[in-house]
């Protein structure tokens, strides 16, 4: 249970909640994707941070979002499930909706057609009207508080500063709440405000739905608020010659400097739209969105400033262990075990024989953790990179973007992350080879007097190899920028398939070992393209398998890997904390095909009973008695050095657990044995 001295953040409980997945930061809090333990759901969890629930403002505001939202009951208005406070946090629950925000398909994919951008206007208005009718104004509509589903259905988001119209402003020294590119004139000097403030938002909205930009801009927010007040209305048919002129006049009125020139209703700017739309011959089609992303009520994205210092910390680990890479046993044990689940698809084969606006439509796939870009969130080049990174340690919750220079195309820092036993880590592209072996010469080298790891011949940096070749190099060093007398353990490697650098720091002197290993075993190199995968990408069925994962294994330190054949409906591999083995995850359609593929593994390989008793495997037991399935022991002949494994069944879940010790030689102190394997499992999995 949360309490007000427990921070709040992913993997943590929150009163009924698991909070899963950060989707981003708002200036009202945080939003989580959630899972209602009481009610089997999963939800979207707006949390105030601790440090504002004291504020009164602030708290107020909350307050009056949760109340607001919650009372309204049109379609497009995001819905609200409870709202409340524990453990000293104030919080939101609401729907978890599937889909982008305008903001991301204006940003990826620029203007729409009229058709769709007076579909998508409508339904807005009809949000705007239910609020206004309840005398509720929004005051932040922008297209990042403007979410699309996949099939089109648009919802009006973000109420955390709707004020009663009749009620005094909660804002403190009459300062502007909301984006000043979407504020009306009067926002400026007027605390009387009426529902013509939104009209006018909402009419910025659809000039930038028309033409891809917004209708006043200026390089500072005094520029920007002098535009409103004095520039002349820009007409969208001379910004954006497709854009039909009868929607010059619809815009004029939407942005009359005056309120009372505007239209009186949301509705009335959607019925000239449309009467627009009409006039130029065309049919407007409903808007959908580029494909599934779970997105909710966001207005800053996830993301922080990283620590200074010519290198930032570091750091990423494959899913199966401490090393991580190709060419690791790591990978061996990956591949090894997608070797043995293709052999038992043959096996199990004999048995069984026995959108979006105009444009926008082709972006497709699932990104998660759609919220406003600011500078700290990773952007396209950035994502490309982050998709060759190894392991699960290292996602969008806990990186962010960093000014790349003229020789790079991507640099982002990267937080450690201790549920997958990774320290912190900053990852850079460059835009040529040579680029990346000046930067890694001078820098590195240079700068920072790299020199070879141990176990490595005398020199400044050694080859770094996958699978037996040179796939770039690798120097040690101990980092002094930040705690000159605790030096931080540094790995340095290089990749020139990639054009890409990593630099891995652990935090103290002590950690030097696994920094060590990690250089000994070539771990932490980046994945060739074509095993490119973004690492926050999760399908349907992953979900309903991390669903029943328990808390140390989530989307924070998981990540989807293909099934080979046509067997599983899922598989899941997962980074774990220091000391712990590797583990994967395999959900089946069934408990027929669970059953045959645990019994095809007892005999391939051959399995053994792990407490050493006679027997080729054990019952699985929880600890109240109750039997859940069976497992086995094995050795698996494909990592090098060869490994302990333990593979289980669950009976009611349909899924298969899939662990490997640590290698012998591996620095931690965790299982390496079979006793010490199934002490773990025990531990682990009999709760």
């Amino acid at each position: 249970m949360s309490s007000p001295h427990q921070p709040i953040g992913v993997g943590s409980r929150f009163g009924p909640y698991r909070l899963d997945r950060l989707i981003g930061r708002g200036g009202m809090g945080e939003v989580y994707q959630a899972y209602d333990t009481v009610k089997d759901r999963t939800v979207a969890i707006k949390v105030l941070p601790e440090r504002l629930a004291q504020d009164p403002v602030y708290r107020q505001r909350f307050q009056r979002e949760s109340h607001a939202a919650a009372r309204l009951r049109e379609a497009h208005v995001i819905p609200i499930h409870d709202y409340g406070e524990i453990g000293g946090h104030l919080y939101i629950d609401m729907r978890l909706v599937d889909g982008d925000s305008l903001r991301a398909l204006l940003r990826n994919a620029g203007p729409s057609s009229p058709e769709r951008s007076v579909a998508l206007v409508e339904q807005i208005a009809a949000a705007l009207d239910a609020a206004h009718a309840d005398g509720l104004l929004h005051r932040d509509i922008k297209p990042d508080n403007i979410l699309l589903t996949h099939d089109g259905f648009a919802y009006l988001v973000d109420f955390g500063i709707a004020q009663s119209v009749t009620d005094p402003s909660l804002t403190r020294d009459g300062s502007a709440v909301g984006s000043f590119y979407y504020m009306a004139p009067e926002r400026f000097g007027s605390r009387d405000l009426t529902p013509a403030t939104d009209v006018y938002a909402l009419a910025c909205v659809l000039f930038e739905c028309l033409t891809g930009s917004r209708p006043f801009t200026g390089d500072t927010d005094a520029q920007i608020m002098r535009a409103h007040l004095f520039d002349p209305i820009p007409q969208p048919s001379r910004v954006r010659a497709t854009v039909p002129a009868a929607f010059n006049p619809v815009i004029a009125r939407g942005l009359a400097k005056n309120p009372g020139e505007r239209y009186r209703t949301a509705g009335e700017l959607a019925t000239a739209a449309r009467s627009a739309l009409e006039a130029t011959g065309s049919a407007a089609t409903v808007p959908t969105s580029t494909g599934p992303q779970q997105v909710t009520q966001m207005s800053e994205p996830v993301g922080s400033s990283a620590p200074t210092g010519p290198v930032a910390p570091t750091g990423s680990d494959e899913p199966t262990n401490r090393t991580g890479g190709s060419g690791t046993p790591g990978s061996a044990k990956r591949r090894g075990r997608a070797r043995r689940f293709a052999a038992l698809a043959g096996v199990l084969v004999l048995v069984a024989a026995a959108l979006g606006f105009a444009g926008w439509a082709a972006l497709s796939g699932e990104k998660k953790g759609v919220a406003v870009a600011n500078d700290t969130a990773l952007q396209a080049p950035d994502i490309a990179l982050l998709s060759l990174l190894p392991g699960a340690a290292y996602k969008r919750h806990n990186c962010r973007h960093e000014a790349a220079d003229s020789n790079s195309t991507a640099v982002f820092y990267c937080d450690a992350n201790p549920s997958a036993a990774a320290p912190a880590a900053r990852f850079w592209r460059f835009r040529s080879t040579d680029a990346l072996h000046d930067y890694y010469k001078t820098i590195a080298l240079g700068s920072l007097h790299g020199a070879s790891c141990p176990g490595d011949p005398p020199g400044v940096d050694a080859p770094s190899m996958i699978d037996g070749k040179e796939a770039g190099r690798k120097t040690c060093l101990t980092n002094k920028a930040e705690t000159p007398n605790a030096p931080k353990p540094t790995l340095i490697l290089t990749n020139d398939a990639a054009a890409a650098m990593a630099v891995y720091i652990w935090d103290t002197p002590a950690d030097t070992p696994f920094r060590d290993y990690r250089a000994k075993v070539n771990g932490g190199q980046f994945r060739t393209p074509d095993n490119a995968q973004d690492p926050d990408q999760f399908t349907p069925a992953d979900r309903d398998l991390l669903a029943h994962t328990g808390d140390g294994y989530r989307a924070v330190n998981c990540r989807h890997s293909d099934p080979p054949g046509s067997l599983a409906t899922s598989i899941v591999d997962c980074s774990t904390k220091l000391g712990a083995p590797s583990v994967s995850f395999i959900g089946l359609p069934d408990h027929h095909t669970a059953d045959v593929l645990y019994q095809a593994d007892l005999g391939q390989f051959p399995g053994r009973s792990c407490s050493g008793t006679t027997g080729s495997d054990d019952v699985w037991r929880k600890a109240n008695g109750t039997v859940v399935g069976r497992y086995f022991c094995f050795t698996d002949t494909t990592s090098t050095p060869p490994m302990p494994c333990l593979l289980a069944v669950h009976d009611d879940l349909h899924l298969l657990v899939d662990i490997c010790a640590l290698p012998t030689d591996s620095p931690e102190n965790g299982p390496k044995s079979d006793p010490t394997l199934l002490t773990w499992f025990q531990q682990e999995f009999a709760s």
